[in-house]
């Protein structure tokens, strides 16, 4: 999928101001269903909180599994107009959703055999089954996510802080070239790698860029009506996971294997770079010298684990996809 962004669209880019309710609810629903496993470490790092969920679902996830499908986008009524931070107001949007609109969103559903037939109704149109659906979403909610809340908050709002120093010293341009590899940013052309055909209208309205915890890959998601077009991106790889986390936010210490491979300096600099600073900054909680922060980020930045911002005299430092997974699976273990 893929959007062209006009001067007016940059000049009203801005990052959500916290974790989106509805954007995580519907994301877990694909990512319980992914079968991938170690093939992709984002979705591995899900194994546990998995188990646990797929142990509980009631029956009513089963519509939910259908209308939040793996590799395919979600549909649209399903992700109201951005800025809503609550479930509450999400789901009452969803309530509210009019037949015209149901029946476009779920026009590429596949044909639902063993629903019930209240769900399946929903494909044509029909408006009444939109109470049990709420109703099926606030039960998942407070099995799958309710429990984990906390979590995925500290880590939405980590992302959002390290992107906002992004933001204030390298601009758009930096905001938008710091999402990649899977999220590719050619002015005026921003483009997903998630295998789905498209091109967003751009209507000068700009860009809502929101990070979330449950999810493996990027999506664009197209505007309400008057609305502004958002890019749900994979916040920064979390070392806590939802089924069994020490506190929120936390990160565990550098553990042995990283040490052992990277040495205990910049293993130690790996972790604290997961939610983003500048050198200076590396080099007060690291104990060293500006200048030996500054070797030590050379050699992570060579190695692929951490991408640099630089605007004037101020350095940031962020984790690439492969620096968050390397840092993931070794502490895990």
């Amino acid at each position: 999928m893929r959007i062209g962004l006009t001067l007016q669209d940059l000049v009203r880019t801005r990052l959500a101001a916290a974790a989106d309710p509805m954007g995580e609810l519907t994301g877990s629903l694909q990512v319980l269903q992914r079968r991938d496993g170690g093939r992709h470490a984002a979705s591995a790092a899900f194994t546990r909180w998995r188990h646990r969920v797929r142990q509980g679902l009631p029956d009513s996830a089963s519509v939910l599994l259908w209308l939040c499908r793996p590799d395919a986008p979600v549909p649209e009524f399903l992700l109201p107009a951005a800025g809503r931070y609550d479930l509450e107001s999400g789901l009452a949007a969803v309530l509210k959703t009019d037949a015209v609109n149901l029946k476009t969103a779920l026009r590429t559903a596949p044909a639902g055999r063993d629903l019930p037939a209240w769900a399946a109704a929903l494909a044509d149109g029909d408006t009444a089954g939109l109470p049990r659906l709420v109703q099926a979403l606030q039960d998942y909610h407070e099995i799958a996510l309710a429990p984990c809340w906390d979590v995925v908050c500290a880590q939405v709002d980590a992302d959002l802080g390290m992107r906002t120093q992004v933001l204030l010293h390298g601009g758009i341009d930096a905001l938008l070239t710091g999402l990649r590899p899977k999220v590719r940013w050619t002015a005026p052309v921003l483009e997903t790698d998630d295998r789905i055909a498209g091109t967003l209208p751009s209507e000068g309205t700009g860009l809502l860029v929101v990070p979330t915890y449950f999810s493996v890959g990027p999506a664009l998601v197209p505007p309400a009506p008057g609305g502004i077009p958002r890019l749900h991106h994979p916040c920064v790889r979390h070392a806590v996971h939802p089924a069994g986390f020490a506190g929120r936010g936390a990160r565990k210490a550098p553990g042995n294997a990283l040490a052992d491979l990277l040495g205990p300096t910049r293993a130690a600099a790996l972790t604290i770079l997961a939610v983003g600073c500048s050198t200076s900054e590396l080099a007060a909680r690291l104990g060293v010298t500006p200048s030996a922060a500054s070797k030590h980020t050379t050699v992570l930045r060579r190695a692929g684990l951490i991408i640099t911002h630089r605007e004037r005299n101020t350095v940031l430092h962020s984790l690439t996809p492969l620096g968050s997974a390397l840092l993931d699976s070794l502490q895990a273990g």
